[in-house]
């Protein structure tokens, strides 16, 4: 099968509260519900692009343990071809979520199995060198991220690189990367810019990338390449969990990308899934399908 999207990255059990405000240092909160469900930066784009109708393969890793056979199933019932190393001796990655009134998130996260992924194994050099768009992330080591950028660059793919959590980490393989996203902090790390906004630092990225967005979700997202920088568009939504609205909108752009759309289309329809999924709870839980996106576009049209 000729993978349309791979995404190579981390996939996390995540165990979530809901909080009033996100606690200070050594403050004790009193949170209400816990959740457990799965995410990671990895598996939570891999559901995306797949809800999006790409045909998707995850790359990743996790624990012999119960929160790793939740994430195999996850995948599974997304539609995603999983290429997941059952690690023996490490747990599978977990991130402790608190998720505050305005939706915003706070999180602690636990590599576990994801530490594993600075290199890839034969099996998944065998995946990369056959995707049309490989999609990263840098919640996993980059080593293994530029690995498979560098693979899929020579194989005639197109690399997607969303440059969270840890920005200043992909400065050394911005070369191997066609579209990079990025929220204005990891932006302004990587341009080496202070105190721009997201026009500037997208502009900035722009002479070492072909195409940057500096990702703001609600508060409005750019695109820059060699046409110029421009705003994409905006809805107005009820932010209710901002888990995965970064990683729905990229793992929606290299759905779209892989269809052969452009930068812009593929990036409009993205910023309608990443607003659907801000206004729902959890993380993989979160991301809508196209069919979902489709009838928001058009609810939006209408109105």
């Amino acid at each position: 099968m000729h993978r349309e999207v791979t995404v190579f990255g981390s996939a996390n059990a995540d165990l979530r509260v809901l909080v009033d405000a996100p606690p200070l240092r050594g403050e004790v909160k009193v949170a209400h519900d816990l959740e457990m469900g799965p995410g990671g930066k990895g598996l939570n784009q891999a559901v995306a692009a797949a809800r999006m109708g790409a045909r998707t393969t995850f790359v990743g890793a996790v624990g012999t343990d119960d929160h790793g056979a939740m994430l195999l199933r996850c995948l599974a019932e997304s539609g995603v071809e999983a290429c997941v190393d059952e690690v023996e001796g490490r747990a599978t990655g977990a991130a402790l979520i608190a998720v505050d009134d305005d939706g915003d998130i706070t999180v602690i996260e636990l590599p576990g199995a994801n530490a594993t992924l600075d290199v890839l194994s034969d099996r998944a050099d065998h995946i990369v060198s056959h995707t049309s768009v490989l999609l990263l992330q840098l919640e996993s080591p980059v080593t293994g991220s530029a690995q498979a950028a560098s693979l899929a660059r020579e194989e005639g793919g197109l690399v997607v690189l969303n440059a969270g959590p840890r920005g200043g980490t992909a400065a050394g393989m911005l070369h191997l990367v066609d579209v990079l996203v990025a929220d204005e902090e990891e932006a302004a790390e990587l341009a080496g810019v202070a105190d721009a906004g997201p026009e500037e630092l997208a502009a900035a990225l722009a002479v070492r990338v072909p195409s940057v967005i500096v990702f703001g979700s609600l508060r409005g997202s750019v695109l820059a390449d060699s046409a110029g920088v421009r705003a994409l568009p905006r809805y107005v939504a009820h932010a209710l969990d901002a888990s995965a609205v970064t990683d729905t909108f990229c793992g929606a752009l290299a759905a779209g990308l892989a269809r052969g759309e452009s930068v812009d289309e593929a990036a409009t329809r993205a910023v309608a899934a990443a607003a659907l999924a801000v206004q729902r709870p959890g993380s993989a839980d979160s991301i809508p399908t196209r069919e979902d996106v489709e009838d928001f576009l058009a609810l939006q049209q209408a109105g």
